[in-house]
């Protein structure tokens, strides 16, 4: 933890790839929002919030970024229950890039998130690495981040031991590519691998791809997948697999 705390300050005060002052500020955000809500012979609710906030005023970059999901179900043909929550997960971050050179970054990061139908109330994730950019055009770009995750996980259900709390030491392999179709249509990709050096059998592996299409200079339509799959599973939990598809209405603009 000292380690990440003096590559925190390091990165904060590094300065010998500034840019000019003189450089133009830039702001970007994206939020999107999708609800869906059926009834008759299937009763059910659904609601997905995502934001996402990047600053950078010359060669350092502030992320912040949020999400959350919430689902209920019931059954009409019983009378007298309400509406039963199925699930429910929810994640928030910040992270900061500091130029190293042209193509290359220093990344620090923080995100808290959690799933209780996963089987943990909250997870600390604490990240420092490097972030390499392969291709950035108007019509296409790809980066890597590679690094090391530093993970406090509190578990719904306490093992056998009784520990409710867990500390974890990760990889983090982060791919992202998106690209401009045409004006009007633009897909992203990304693709995660957090392998477990603690416990080598606790590896995660997250993929989301999405398809947007622009309706407007700042409202779009979006579809994605997002699958997560966890190849330890927690006490009382039965599937390796978690997948969310989204239709969300997408506002963004920059400046």
């Amino acid at each position: 933890m000292k380690l990440l705390a003096a590559a925190f300050f390091t990165l904060l005060t590094f300065n010998s790839y500034a840019q000019d002052d003189k450089s133009p500020t830039v702001f970007k955000h994206e939020s999107s929002l999708s609800t869906v809500k059926t009834g008759g012979n299937a009763v059910s609710e659904s609601y997905n919030f995502a934001t996402d906030n990047e600053y950078k005023p010359g060669s350092r970059e502030y992320r912040f970024y949020a999400n959350y999901t919430l689902s209920y179900a019931d059954d009409p043909e019983v009378e007298g229950i309400d509406s039963e929550e199925t699930a429910r997960n929810w994640q928030v971050g910040t992270q900061l890039t500091q130029d190293l050179a042209k193509k290359l970054g220093g990344v620090l990061g923080l995100n808290y998130e959690g799933n209780e139908y996963a089987g943990y109330e909250q997870r600390e994730n604490i990240d420092a690495g490097l972030k390499y950019e392969f291709v950035n055009t108007d019509k296409l770009k790809s980066t890597i981040d590679v690094g090391y995750r530093y993970t406090t996980e509190e578990r719904v259900i306490a093992d056998d031991e009784g520990r409710e709390v867990f500390y974890f030491s990760k990889g983090n392999i982060l791919l992202k590519v998106e690209q401009k179709l045409n004006p009007s249509v633009s897909y992203k990709v990304m693709a995660q691998y957090l392998p477990n050096f603690t416990e080598s059998e606790d590896y995660q592996i997250n993929f989301e791809p999405s398809l947007t299409v622009k309706m407007t200079d700042i409202l779009s339509l979006r579809v994605a997948y997002k699958a997560q799959y966890d190849n330890q599973l927690n006490p009382g939990v039965t599937e390796y697999l978690d997948h969310t598809t989204t239709t969300a209405f997408v506002a963004k603009f920059s400046e």
